[in-house]
């Protein structure tokens, strides 16, 4: 079985983990489930953010980067510092971090939503939401989502997750709306304008270091 045949599972709880060549960027999923399946076994994040593995998956290898995604998980590994979710992070020290989650449309002021942890790195957040945006509205099935990075207007601050208020690493809490994350012709294309928005802000990132 390949990595996407182990996405697919109902069954079981995975954490899988791909070393690439790329670990400046790590690509991290948390609450992964197959389509069609809406809950996980975790009683503090029962919601399950169905495909964003897949997601996840395909941005890691545009990009040739790590990834860790938990398919089916039974806790809410990217709440505590001593998961192993956190520590297989920590032992990349990766300079961004990208996470993908999914929603259902209940509570999100836009359909898409990015978060740093904080108003003070909005610099980050904002930027990737503006470029993708930019992006995004030369593509016919992406043109009409809405996209915010700006913390004091988005729904999904993420301000309890200790991957993303860490100062280990700059980190980009993606939440994307189901009709995205089923549909390959929109979540392809948003996989491989989010490889490139990455790419440019990492490469900037670094000259200004």
């Amino acid at each position: 079985m390949n990595t996407a045949d182990f996405l697919e599972c109902k069954d079981k709880s995975l954490l899988i983990i791909e070393k690439r060549t790329v670990e400046e960027v790590v690509i991290a999923v948390p609450h992964h489930a197959p389509l069609g399946i809406r809950t996980l076994p975790c009683p503090e994040h029962k919601d399950a953010d169905e495909n964003a593995g897949l997601l996840g998956l395909y941005i890691a290898q545009l990009l040739d980067c790590c990834c860790i995604i938990a398919c089916n998980y039974f806790i809410d590994s990217n709440k505590y510092e001593d998961s192993d979710y956190f520590k297989k992070l920590l032992s990349w020290k990766p300079i961004f971090l990208i996470e993908i989650h999914g929603h259902g449309g209940r509570r999100a002021r836009y359909d898409i939503e990015i978060s740093s942890g904080n108003a003070e790195r909005d610099m980050y957040s904002h930027k990737m939401s503006s470029i993708l945006e930019g992006k995004m509205k030369k593509i016919r099935t992406l043109e009409s989502y809405t996209i915010s990075g700006k913390y004091n207007e988005i729904a999904f601050k993420a301000s309890k997750s200790k991957t993303i208020v860490s100062d280990k690493w700059l980190p980009f809490h993606i939440e994307l709306p189901k009709s995205l994350r089923s549909q390959s012709t929109h979540y392809l294309p948003f996989c491989e304008l989010l490889a490139d928005t990455v790419r440019e802000m990492l490469e900037e990132h670094k000259r200004n270091l």
